[in-house]
């Protein structure tokens, strides 16, 4: 049912965007679709539609709920292991293997060649 509401509707602006027949074609589509949207077998779909979406909404929440949730949880085991803990609260070793600055690592590539040889960095 919906979908042939949707087609309707894409029908309708399609015509009203693409006639070249004036504003008194657009008149007559617009009494048309009014006269559609206010009959009675359309406002009991709506009205069925909009108790059906009420009875579930609850329920939808919930669920999105419990799921930004465990993405929160998710996300921060993860930042909170980049930040130099193993997620069970230790301390991890995150120094790089000069001693350096944390989580930084050399570009081994890079690490032995001359400056000469190295392709320049700068901007």
């Amino acid at each position: 049912m919906m979908n042939k509401i949707v087609f309707a509707a894409g029908m309708a602006a399609g015509f009203v965007l693409g006639t070249r027949a004036g504003r008194e074609s657009y008149e007559v589509l617009k009494a048309r679709a009014e006269s559609l949207w206010n009959s009675p077998r359309v406002q009991e779909s709506v009205s069925g539609a909009t108790g059906v979406l009420k009875e579930k909404l609850p329920a939808v929440q919930e669920q999105a709920s419990g799921a930004v949730k465990k993405a929160q949880d998710a996300l921060s085991g993860v930042l909170h292991k980049d930040a130099g803990h193993d997620g069970a609260g230790r301390s991890a070793d995150v120094t790089g293997p000069s001693g350096g600055k944390p989580g930084v690592v050399a570009d081994p590539p890079f690490e032995n060649q001359s400056d000469a040889t190295r392709p320049d960095l700068t901007p």
